[in-house]
């Protein structure tokens, strides 16, 4: 939200269009891309959450947490991932035997499409985080 804020100023005082830092810069790009993927981690990291309370899908919803909290990591969230791991280490602390489930429960159609969707926004982060070191290191190699 802060980013995106900041873009519509900075386009305001520049008198441009919305995107036109997007379009024109890559590194703003990739951090719009990232400011982007930020409501799907907090709709992946609710739903995990509410499962694990009403114990529902407790496997799966250790490993969405587990790979939101890399994703975090990875686009340079450190606040959110070490908030993340935090609970999951209070919640298996607290809560051992939920965690004796060996396999992921993916008969239902919510569980797949979660899975899906945490793999796939973990991807993305990691091409954001490859993108970013490799406009990084071109522009320093300027």
């Amino acid at each position: 939200m802060i980013f995106v804020t900041c873009l519509y100023l900075v386009t305001l005082h520049a008198h441009q269009t919305f995107f036109t830092p997007v379009i024109r810069e890559p590194i703003i790009t990739i951090m719009f891309v990232i400011a982007m993927l930020n409501p799907f981690f907090a709709v992946l990291t609710k739903v995990a959450v509410n499962d694990l309370e009403n114990k529902r899908h407790v496997k799966l919803s250790y490993v969405t947490l587990w790979m939101v909290a890399a994703s975090q990591l990875l686009i340079g969230n450190l606040f959110a991932s070490i908030i993340l791991l935090f609970g999951l280490y209070q919640q298996r602390k607290e809560q051992p035997m939920l965690l004796k489930e060996k396999k992921l429960e993916l008969k239902h159609k919510e569980a797949c499409v979660r899975l899906f969707g945490s793999t796939l926004v973990f991807f993305l982060s990691i091409v954001c985080l490859f993108l970013l070191m490799k406009i990084t290191f071109y522009i320093g190699a300027i």
